[in-house]
């Protein structure tokens, strides 16, 4: 009962927010597909005839884990300051806390949809077969559960410590450079073995491996992003539980 409650209201505010977001403007909902375009064609110019040039399928390779990362991103950033943005309705209604971390993750699912209907388009242009991408709504299903997880976790220490944007900021920096988002790690590296505990390089090379090159996933990879996923969900929900109980005093 309690999750159906979490879950109608984020769905509620999510769509308020995303309403409010696109009033007024002539473009909308493709404000938001802007940046990792640009990103895109920018990592795309550069890298392409050198780090990318053994990998097939480049620029899907490419578009793919910058559209995911960005999703991943934006959530995580938006609630570590979802509670602290809303200490007046925190101190004066009584509501389930989480479904404001709830609401980010809608929001983001909104805008994603429009991404991977380009995503579909680059696809096609590129000669690529589209059946396999009726999987990739599981894959972001348990992303999108990693990130509610996760978010929940960063969003109630963010309460007790100020500094908390601000470290992510440029932690968040630091995953984007170790994660294989524009270039291709192999298992006898190093990196690989650092990227084991990156619980994105899971998502993104499922994403990858299922949407781009129509193959089923090693079953070690795809372990790894459930294992990451409960764990996640698992810590977030049990510490958000227990530090929100001095939200209101101390936001």
């Amino acid at each position: 009962q309690k999750i159906k409650s979490i879950f109608g209201l984020s769905l509620s505010l999510a769509n308020a927010e995303f309403k409010l977001r696109n009033e007024g403007t002539y473009l909308g909902i493709f404000w938001y597909l802007l940046a990792p375009l640009l990103t895109f064609l920018l990592l795309l110019g550069i890298f392409s005839n050198n780090l990318g040039k053994d990998i097939p399928n480049y620029p899907l390779y490419l578009l793919l884990g910058i559209l995911l990362f960005n999703y991943s991103n934006r959530i995580i950033s938006e609630s570590l300051i979802s509670i602290r943005n809303n200490s007046g309705i925190i101190r004066s209604i009584n509501f389930p806390k989480e479904s404001l971390i709830g609401k980010t993750v809608i929001s983001a699912f909104f805008s994603h949809i429009f991404e991977i209907i380009i995503f579909i388009f680059f696809l096609l242009f590129f000669g690529v077969s589209i059946k396999m991408i009726i999987f990739y709504p599981i894959v972001l299903l348990f992303l999108s559960l990693f990130v509610f997880g996760f978010s929940l976790i960063l969003s109630s220490l963010a309460v007790y410590f100020f500094d908390m944007d601000n470290l992510w900021r440029f932690f968040s920096s630091l995953v984007l450079f170790i994660t294989p988002i524009f270039y291709q790690i192999n298992s006898e590296s190093k990196l690989f073995l650092l990227n084991l505990f990156n619980p994105l390089y899971f998502f993104i090379t499922i994403s990858r491996e299922i949407v781009i090159y129509s193959k089923i996933p090693d079953i070690w990879i795809v372990g790894g992003a459930l294992f990451y996923t409960l764990l996640s969900l698992l810590v977030g929900i049990i510490l958000f539980r227990r530090l929100k109980i001095k939200f209101a005093e101390l936001i």
